[in-house]
């Protein structure tokens, strides 16, 4: 067990003489954490400790000073000191009767920052130290390595969370929303990693805070600035296997009163094709190019911060299509632009309370084009275009050592435009404002509790209140038992409430809600509908869909080498939308629409264990079983009238156990992680296992029950070795690796499975 939680107070400004102001730092002792939101207070006169610890103390007087420095959840802490001219303050607090065991520090689940330990919630944190050591340059090369996740290949790569596909996993840039999903995936692998100092995941429903799209959880990338009388920066290049590069140059600079971080990192790939009888790649040659930075600089007590990014990529590729029995073939050509800009200002007021502004701007633009190979002619266009303006302010309120509350209320304006969504007179757009609250307690060490809530009012759908209550017990020191109930919600999308979309290759329409009535009104007109199945006039618009949750673990220090976790999920789904045909066109192909159809529910059991045996070697093995299952194929399942078609042909009654679950999931997944460090060495090997899960229905029953409808599972391996030495010139850091060490593939089924892939890198930090 780690020695009591200690707290420095450090004056790191001018010497503490009567009449000035003093500039000084709560940190912990042992990890060098900021202790968020402290109370320092001499006779009279007091000062909160800001995100970073930070504070400004002003001294009446010179000569004896009693201090007093409270932390939520801390037992408080009385001192005497003697101020003297030209003294600089600086002792070591004891805050607290405690001990810790990670010196991890997380603001995702709580908007807060917490210790890991002290989260009620699921919550996992990848730090730098391990993104460099695994090799990864994409937040999907992080995310694939956390317990209980699963990468989906649909429009790109979605991040599935307890059961959810990717559009219920809000995903953050230093709390931000990134924007830009395409049928609902926020493709992860548009994101680096350079400058993230940790990734925080954070799963069930987290709506009480973020709002839609946190039904299932939100993954959060923070990064980091750096400390006074810094000056760094650093090259790195990869290269690997399908022409795949990787490329940063970042410089960083760090003095009392500000700092900034820059960096472009440039990402391409020549492509591969797994069916090469086919033409065309099955992932296209692409560049991306990503510049940021991040600023902040106090003016006064006052903190002013700045993010600004900015990204493109340019893609091409080809395809071939059949028209009047012969083939013909396309190039495919794409460019995606994207930025976002997120000033804020953080402000002291008194001693207990802080008040956090936040402005945030973001758009996501692409355009696709398919030209015919023979004569160049444009066949087909796309262009989409997102805007998203916000505005919240937050307040902090520390009204104890046991009581901390957060309160904030906020506006979000949203805009599409492109073809598949009308002249641009006609583009949709969205406004909503809402508020949230929330109350951390902590009457004792052994118990803390966190209640908060969140109402959403929005013009395309009815106000939504989302509560969670959660809680933290700690019979001992080793047991840490965590549990909570909450609602989440998803909102329709803009591509559920308004698109109006025919792929000109397929001959298929799909519309929105609210786009239904006159699209079919248009193909009717136009002689292309052969039957109706459903009056739009009697659906109604859609709603948001809804959640309850509950989540509960426990996690156990067998000893200082060695921890076991266990947890238990449960989410409830009401409102599911889902698309379905409404009509049947006269060639054959349907028409989608929009609909609240299902209730779904995702249960399951996780576990996981973390080893230390020996110095430098870590071990973390996981397992997680799930259920993803539609009720209403369920309750028909059990009442025997769903039948399935076998490979010859004859009809078989299914039951309960036939059905495989929602597609895409699989009931068993498992990941290994084992890191061995000596010196300026190390070694990651990673592996991930899945077992086979639904992709497809072939005998028209809406679910996978024979072999050739699910993809088999599969086991992947992946192998970094880095070292690392002191050169004049600054650190030189050597990396080589392989990820896919087994070489699996699943063709045109898991297409981000390329086989084998082999890359070495050379960086130098200065």
């Amino acid at each position: 067990m780690r020695p009591a939680l200690l707290a420095t107070l450090l004056a790191l400004g001018a010497p503490a003489v009567a009449g000035q102001t003093v500039r000084g730092q709560v940190t912990d002792a042992e990890t060098g954490a900021p202790v968020i939101g402290a109370a320092v207070r001499a006779a009279d006169r007091g000062a909160a400790a800001d995100a970073d610890g930070a504070y400004l103390l002003a001294l009446a007087e010179a000569g004896e000073v009693a201090l007093r420095v409270t932390a939520v959840g801390y037992e408080p802490t009385d001192r005497t000191v003697t101020v003297a001219p030209g003294d600089t303050l600086r002792l070591d607090l004891a805050l607290a009767p405690r001990e810790i065991r990670t010196d991890r520090v997380v603001v995702t689940a709580t908007r807060t920052a917490k210790a890991l330990e002290d989260v009620a919630v699921p919550t996992t944190v990848v730090d730098a130290e391990t993104i460099r050591q695994q090799g990864a340059v994409r937040l999907g090369d992080v995310l694939e390595t956390v317990p209980g996740l699963q990468l989906f290949d649909d429009h790109g790569g979605g991040v599935q969370v307890q059961g959810f596909s990717s559009d219920y996993t809000l995903v953050l840039l230093d709390g931000e929303p990134v924007i830009g999903r395409m049928a609902g995936t926020l493709d992860v692998d548009r994101l680096t990693v350079s400058g993230v100092e940790r990734v925080e995941v954070v799963e069930g429903p987290s709506s009480s805070l973020y709002g839609s799209e946190a039904l299932a959880g939100v993954v959060n990338l923070v990064t980091a600035l750096p400390g006074p009388g810094t000056e760094a920066g650093g090259l790195r290049l990869r290269a690997g296997s399908y022409g795949q590069t990787d490329a940063t140059a970042e410089a960083a600079v760090g003095r009392d009163g500000w700092a900034a971080r820059a960096f472009v990192n440039r990402f391409g790939s020549e492509g591969y094709d797994l069916t090469p009888d086919a033409f065309g790649p099955t992932v296209p040659a692409f560049t991306d190019w990503t510049a940021d930075l991040r600023a902040r600089a106090d003016v006064g007590a006052a903190r002013l911060s700045l993010g600004a990014r900015l990204a493109a990529q340019e893609q091409s590729g080809g395809f071939a299509g059949i028209e009047d029995g012969a083939e013909v073939r396309y190039d495919d050509d794409a460019s995606r632009v994207d930025w976002s800009l997120h000033p804020e200002l953080s402000v002291p007021l008194g001693e207990r309370f802080r008040l956090t502004t936040t402005l945030y701007g973001a758009r996501y633009a692409t355009e696709t084009r398919y030209r015919r190979q023979t004569d160049g002619s444009l066949y087909y266009s796309d262009d989409f275009d997102q805007r998203y303006a916000k505005a919240e302010a937050q307040l902090d309120a520390l009204w104890s050592p046991r009581h901390l509350t957060v309160v904030g209320a906020g506006a979000i304006d949203e805009r599409l435009a492109g073809g598949r969504y009308g002249a641009a007179g006609d583009a949709p757009s969205a406004q909503q404002v809402y508020a949230f609250a929330q109350h951390e307690w902590a009457p004792s060490r052994l118990l803390e509790v966190n209640a908060s809530a969140r109402f959403d009012a929005h013009s395309d759908y009815a106000a939504r209140l989302t509560p969670k209550l959660s809680a933290l017990v700690r019979p001992t020191e080793a047991v840490r038992i965590r549990a909570s109930v909450g609602s989440g919600f998803k909102a329709p999308a803009f591509r559920q409430l308004y698109l109006a979309f025919t792929n000109a290759a397929a001959g298929y329409s799909v519309f929105g809600s609210t786009r239904l009535a006159e699209g079919l009104a248009e193909l009717e007109a136009q002689g292309q509908l052969a039957q109706v199945f459903l009056d739009p006039a009697a659906l109604g618009a859609i709603e948001a869909e809804g959640s309850v949750a509950f989540n509960a673990g426990v996690a156990v220090d067998l000893s200082a080498a060695l921890t076991v976790e266990a947890g238990a999920f449960w989410n409830e789904v009401s409102d599911l939308i889902e698309t379905q045909p409404v009509a049947q066109k006269t060639n054959g192909q349907s028409v989608f629409g929009y609909f609240n159809l299902d209730r779904i529910y995702t249960r399951g059991l996780d576990a996981q264990v973390t080893a230390r045996p020996l110095g430098g070697v870590e071990l973390v093995g996981s397992y997680q079983f799930l259920q993803a299952r539609d009720r209403e194929i369920v309750d028909a399942l059990a009442s025997g009238t769903v039948f399935g078609r076998g490979l010859d042909g004859r009809d078989t009654r299914l039951g309960v156990g036939d059905y495989g679950g929602l597609f895409g999931r699989s009931p068993h997944t498992a990941a290994l992680r084992a890191t061995l460090t000596r010196g300026a060495a190390s070694a990651s090997l990673r592996g991930r296992w899945r077992s086979r899960y639904g992709y497809r229905d072939l005998d028209g029953n809406q679910i996978a029950n024979r072999d050739d409808e699910f993809v088999a599972g599969y086991a992947v391996l992946d192998l970094t070795l880095t070292q690392s030495w002191a050169t004049p010139a600054g650190r030189l850091q050597v990396q080589a690796g392989a990820d896919n060490l087994l070489d699996v593939t699943r063709s045109t089924l898991v297409p981000s499975l390329p086989g084998r892939t082999l890359f070495a890198s050379l960086g130098l930090s200065f």
